[in-house]
């Protein structure tokens, strides 16, 4: 009778067994603060604390100054920021496919070995749009109903510190600061800000064009290097003054108020000779192969407007506008030349001029768009593709997108500037019907509820300045970086266990 007993006490046991227990484990909370709980259907919710395991099918909600970071089994990372409803509706080892669903509030996500397989692999999914991750990117998603703006208050812009936007772009030009040690070399794209010691490197049939804080518009060629030594304006206790180093290809510059009212605060270094500019539109370009005899690559120097200086060890030579040079090495003379080489002739007129660059007031300063009812993403890192949930997405601006930019995808070859806004349904160069937008590193989207997707100028302020911290940030022996408030944790919020507050 005993043994009856107790087989039917170990069988209602059994049967009271949380049906997420016999789920796969898919991954484990990294950390976890405030009061935060995991559902599976028809199942009571359960608390999340620190290494609590997540399942498939889980729902994961977020209350007030809480949030969670969940490591994925593929060493992918989600932080599931506060207020938020988010689920795991599938992470197959075995086919390598993880899906989410955002519902409310938003994520930040950082991919793993799942996107190596492809963008179809890691996939975020809202009411509105569906962004994909490709390998080795990181970026945010948040849900908003007019209320993001309105819910995050302390949500202020972050002050905009770049020395110089990009305002023009074709194919693929990197940045890398030499002055961050950590910092990741960055693919660069239209409104993408620039800071001094950035090294800029562009590929072949690549431009950009940039436009400083004083009005200096600079062209950088393909197959360029430049690097942005030395950049002062208008800081305090500093002169003005301003360093490039081109180190290969070329560039076309046209002068800014720094150099227009002191030429000595104004330098161009190249291998053989530094350029001095006195008010002009010039153009520096560094031959692609090397003079067996100098051991040097030439120079060639031409003077649009204006007039400028070329000094090295044998001196200087001053260029008057419509006059050419070549420099064969440091401690040659400069010659000038009738005209340039047809291959230097060509670069330069196969990109854009500099005058086509809009002024510095309407290059610098943007306000974040205010928060209407959609998706908002922004890559962090790397790059992703986003495709608006809505069948009639022609991939023209939603109609209610906040200062949504034409998308030129850091591709197409324009002589002028996009609009800084397109609120309109033209759909310009969206191409078809459903063909998603890709995202690369610092730029931002929205898709809206009446379909439609779209860039935006800059990502808005709840997501440039969000106090939930970055999943690639964490680490298991410290509390990840945080802004304001959440940096202010006590003992009880280390992670630890789950607090309910």
């Amino acid at each position: 009778m005993k043994f009856r007993a107790f087989n039917l006490g170990l069988l209602l046991i059994t049967f009271m067994i949380p049906v997420y227990a016999q789920q796969v484990v898919v991954g484990k909370i990294g950390f976890a603060k405030g009061s935060n709980a995991a559902q599976q259907p028809n199942t009571a919710p359960r608390l999340l604390g620190k290494n609590a395991e997540v399942y498939q099918g889980d729902n994961i909600q977020t209350s007030d100054d809480s949030f969670v970071i969940i490591e994925f089994t593929d060493g992918s990372k989600v932080t599931v920021r506060p207020n938020s409803n988010f689920k795991i509706e599938q992470f197959d080892n075995a086919s390598k496919n993880a899906k989410f669903t955002v519902y409310e509030g938003g994520v930040r996500a950082s991919t793993g070995e799942f996107s190596k397989a492809g963008s179809d692999n890691f996939q975020i999914k809202t009411p509105t749009a569906t962004l994909k991750g490709e390998k080795d990117s990181d970026f945010s998603v948040r849900v908003c109903k007019e209320d993001c703006d309105n819910k995050e208050k302390k949500a202020e812009p972050s002050k905009d510190t770049s020395v110089a936007k990009v305002v023009d772009i074709k194919g693929e030009v990197f940045a890398k600061n030499r002055a961050d040690k950590t910092a990741d070399e960055r693919k660069l794209a239209i409104g993408g800000g620039l800071n001094p010691q950035d090294y800029l490197t562009s590929q072949s049939n690549s431009y950009l064009v940039m436009v400083f804080r004083d009005g200096e518009k600079v062209t950088l060629q393909p197959n360029s290097e430049l690097d942005i030594v030395k950049y002062d304006f208008q800081q305090p206790n500093k002169k003005d003054q301003m360093l490039f180093k081109l180190a290969a290809g070329g560039m076309r510059a046209l002068t800014g108020s720094i150099g227009k009212k002191d030429h000595s605060a104004y330098a161009l270094d190249t291998p053989v000779a530094t350029i001095g500019i006195r008010g002009t539109e010039s153009e520096t370009v560094i031959d692609d192969s090397v003079d067996v005899a100098t051991g040097h690559a030439p120079v060639y120097n031409h003077v649009t407007e204006g007039s400028i200086s070329v000094r090295n060890g044998a001196g200087e030579t001053v260029l008057n506008q419509g006059e050419s040079s070549i420099t064969s090495s440091p401690n040659t003379p400069t010659i000038q030349v009738p005209t340039l080489p047809t291959k230097v002739t060509n670069q330069l007129t196969n990109t854009p001029s500099p005058k086509t660059a809009p002024d510095p007031d309407k290059a610098f300063d943007k306000p974040a768009a205010n928060s209407k009812s959609g998706t908002y993403a922004t890559v962090n890192k790397g790059s992703a593709k986003l495709e608006s949930n809505k069948g009639d997405d022609k991939g023209a601006p939603d109609k209610n997108s906040p200062s949504a930019a034409n998308d030129k995808g850091g591709n197409d070859k324009s002589n002028a500037p996009p609009p800084p806004s397109s609120n309109d349904d033209s759909g310009s160069g969206k191409g078809k019907p459903g063909s998603p937008i890709t995202l690369a590193a610092g730029e931002s989207s929205f898709s809206g509820e009446s379909g439609g997707a779209a860039k935006l100028d800059a990502p808005p302020a709840f997501i440039s300045h969000d106090d939930a911290p970055p999943p690639s940030g964490f680490n298991n022996n410290a509390p990840p970086p945080m802004f304001s408030p959440l940096n202010n944790m006590s003992t009880k919020d280390s992670g630890a266990a789950c607090v309910v507050e």
